[in-house]
């Protein structure tokens, strides 16, 4: 008899800052294929939580396993490259003076290859590696509704163009996780919407699960299976969106009674 294991698996991740405790106690996992959100008031731990369970921050106590594997303690940039968990910022970040495509393609040869020098170095094998690249950024470029701007400077395109520029250029690496901070703040119903289709897309057709920190509870039910939810650096709640939303703690803690 098999045992079906969580992609991702946090237990008992506690960290704090001094005398306060920004997350408290939480253990939550992700199935794969899995869409979850992560909801709260501001300040209830979500972002630290993230920063602990992908290595931006090392928790103080806790553990946290990807694929099987116990990733605890791992540097940011080496869950990225080995463990294929990736994560966005509240703050959009692109390469503003290159296109759309040279974006892309820098975003995967970050991860893929050695080095800028070993992927744009002159013979056949470079040329092979671009030609990779260059193709799989063309297919994400046009999942992201960004096709007809792609030989655009990323820093003319407005700010909700730049949110989909980043996550086409988390998705070059063919990550198996993706933790999205906030991916709708600041942006406008048309690219909110285009963002939940690429979101959908690349769960659907690519198999990336998504564990999604969120304060758009509209987003959240219609693309999350299952919520979590914190307050005050523990977990207050977790089942169905439609039940979370009814719960009368989460509406007291978060939806304002």
């Amino acid at each position: 008899m098999t045992t079906h294991l969580p992609l991702l698996d946090i237990r008992n991740l506690t960290k704090s800052y001094g005398a306060v405790k920004a997350v408290n106690d939480v253990s939550l996992h992700i199935d794969r294929g899995e869409i979850a959100g992560l909801i709260g008031p501001n300040g209830s731990g979500k972002s630290t939580f993230f920063d602990c369970s992908t290595g931006l921050a090392r928790p103080d106590t806790g553990t946290v396993v990807l694929d099987g594997q116990d990733i605890t303690g791992w540097s940011l940039n080496r869950i990225a490259r080995e463990g294929r968990m990736l994560r966005s910022f509240q703050k959009t970040v692109t390469f503003r003076s290159l296109d759309v495509e040279e974006n892309l393609i820098i975003a995967g040869q970050m991860f893929t290859f050695p080095s800028i020098l070993s992927t744009f170095s002159i013979g056949k094998l470079s040329r092979q590696r671009i030609a990779g690249l260059r193709e799989r950024a063309r297919e994400l470029i046009r999942m992201a509704g960004l096709w007809d701007v792609r030989h655009q400077p990323a820093g003319n395109l407005s700010g909700g163009q730049q949110k989909l520029i980043q996550f086409a250029s988390m998705l070059m690496p063919e990550p198996k996780l993706i933790l999205l901070d906030e991916p709708m703040a600041g942006i406008n119903p048309k690219i909110i919407e285009r963002v939940v289709e690429t979101i959908l897309y690349a769960n659907k057709s690519l198999g990336v699960s998504f564990l999604v920190i969120e304060h758009n509870i509209d987003v959240v039910t219609s693309i999350c299976r299952r919520v979590i939810v914190l307050d005050q650096g523990q977990k207050l709640a977790e089942g169905l969106p439609q039940d979370i939303i009814q719960d009368q703690r989460v509406r007291e803690a978060y939806l304002g009674g």
